[in-house]
């Protein structure tokens, strides 16, 4: 008696389950479209932001009118912090500062110095002048608090201790190369008299923009196309098993 082998039928396809681990690694590429995604956005503003600089190379918010009717404004404490290793990248990091003011009477000269502020402190010390203690550039919002007393000894300009300084009419110009320390910015009339009233410009150099937008968008890009490989192949691997129909 002979008996004949079933001959193999067509291959049947069956589609294997979906895995847990290549749910974790869909979620992982993800992440990484979405982590990819955040810093070409963060980049690119970096970038639009770096070109938004004036010809000397600072970031510049203003005209702003600051006034007073006492004999000077001052920002009483800025305090710039750097130790360790980061003091080594300073002037990479926070680079310059450029104020610009013009008094709104142009017969007026105008003296802007900044200082440490123990010896600006000590100066203004019995002085009726007015600190400046909250700053906010959009919308401009500036919070004064005045501060008694009566007249400067001392023109200013007579003083020792400012590191920067300019004075008199016309626009007045501060650069200062940002250094550690507690600093206090002064403006006041040349002459020390009362009631200052001028138009103020505040610009930085940021060298730190440019290379970390560029590091921005090279990690942002690498992160994004491997998020969409790692999708793309854990779906693609995904296994088909073939069955085959036996038939007489």
């Amino acid at each position: 008696m002979t008996t004949t082998e079933p001959i193999p039928g067509p291959a049947t396809p069956v589609r294997r389950s979906w895995s847990a681990w290549r749910t974790v690694l869909v979620i992982v590429g993800a992440v990484l479209i979405l982590l990819g995604g955040g810093l070409l956005a963060g980049g690119g503003i970096g970038l639009w932001a770096h070109a938004q600089r004036d010809a000397a190379g600072y970031h510049t918010a203003g005209p702003e009118r600051l006034t007073t009717d006492t004999f000077a404004l001052s920002a009483p404490s800025l305090d710039v912090g750097i130790a360790g290793p980061d003091a080594i990248y300073a002037d990479d990091l926070l680079g310059d500062v450029r104020i610009t003011l013009e008094s709104r009477n142009a017969e007026t000269p105008l003296f802007i110095g900044i200082g440490p502020a123990g010896d600006v402190a000590r100066y203004l010390n019995g002085v009726g002048h007015t600190e400046i203690s909250d700053f906010e550039a959009d919308p401009f919002k500036v919070t004064y608090v005045p501060r008694p007393g009566g007249q400067p000894a001392a023109d200013p300009a007579a003083q020792t201790f400012w590191v920067a300084s300019d004075s008199g009419t016309g626009p007045r110009t501060l650069d200062w190369n940002v250094a550690d320390g507690n600093w206090s910015v002064v403006v006041m009339n040349a002459d020390g008299s009362q009631g200052v009233d001028a138009d103020v410009s505040i610009g930085s150099k940021l060298p730190v923009v440019l290379p970390v937008s560029i590091a921005a968008l090279v990690v942002g890009g690498l992160l994004l196309i491997l998020g969409i490989l790692v999708i793309a192949v854990t779906v693609a691997t995904r296994r088909t098993a073939v069955a085959r129909t036996p038939t007489a």
